[in-house]
């Protein structure tokens, strides 16, 4: 009997550390086409036995009046509602919102923008290629935006390397696209991974930081919640 107990145990901690060991693996895909947006975020863990699909909402510059507007299928997400689309937009106001929130938990949680950057050191990057076509209706205008296209571009990357870890070598394409018309193309791909075992402890660390601030917890339900939180001062 005690045989097949201690048999039980070790495979029960086998199973464990295989998970603890494993990697959770995600794709990201943006592409827009003029008006025709699309962004889809593909994550796999434990194995590729379990995987999320997850469409990004589209977003729209409209005006300055009624912000970015936002457009979202959801068929293909793991949370469904009973509206296969949904729609909106992203004002000043709401921004402010975020801003706020923001600041709440930042303020809620013990040194939170160290701890993030340590989470985001154990993110590595396998992945990335960028390639936009780009027209101005003007061979000088369009020569001279491909310029600021590489330029913006390589500062992106050279950002985002100081969080991650890169291992891959970017791969940027900047093509003019002469024509007498205004064209944009781009098409994003990034793939990376990050260790389960260590998302799962970075996870207890955030709660410990929580919960050493008082008032911590409730300033998170409260965001998370999405409820009112009334400004102070």
């Amino acid at each position: 009997m005690w045989k097949w107990i201690g048999i039980a145990i070790i495979v029960i901690i086998l199973l464990v550390l295989a998970v603890l060991f494993s990697r959770i693996r995600w794709k990201l895909d943006i592409a827009k086409h003029d008006s025709d947006d699309r962004a889809h975020l593909e994550i796999r863990f434990l194995y590729g036995l379990i995987k999320i699909n997850y469409d990004i909402p589209a977003i729209l510059i409209a005006n300055l009046q009624k912000g970015l507007l936002y457009r979202l299928d959801r068929n293909k997400n793991i949370h469904k509602t009973d509206a296969s689309v949904d729609s909106g937009n992203i004002n000043a106001e709401k921004i402010k919102h975020f801003i706020h929130d923001v600041r709440v938990l930042l303020k809620g949680t013990k040194a939170l923008s160290r701890w993030l950057r340590h989470t985001l050191a154990h993110v590595t990057m396998t992945k990335m290629e960028w390639s936009t076509n780009i027209s101005l209706a003007d061979a000088a205008y369009t020569a001279t935006s491909t310029g600021i296209l590489w330029g913006l571009k390589t500062t992106l990357i050279g950002f985002a390397s100081s969080f991650v870890h890169m291992n891959c070598t970017p791969k940027l394409f900047v093509v003019p696209y002469w024509a007498n018309r205004l064209h944009f193309t781009t098409t994003l791909t990034c793939e990376g991974n990050v260790s389960l075992g260590y998302l799962f402890f970075s996870m207890l660390i955030l709660a410990y930081r929580i919960w050493r601030v008082p008032g911590g917890p409730e300033a998170w339900k409260r965001v998370l919640s999405k409820k009112p939180i009334r400004h102070e001062g």
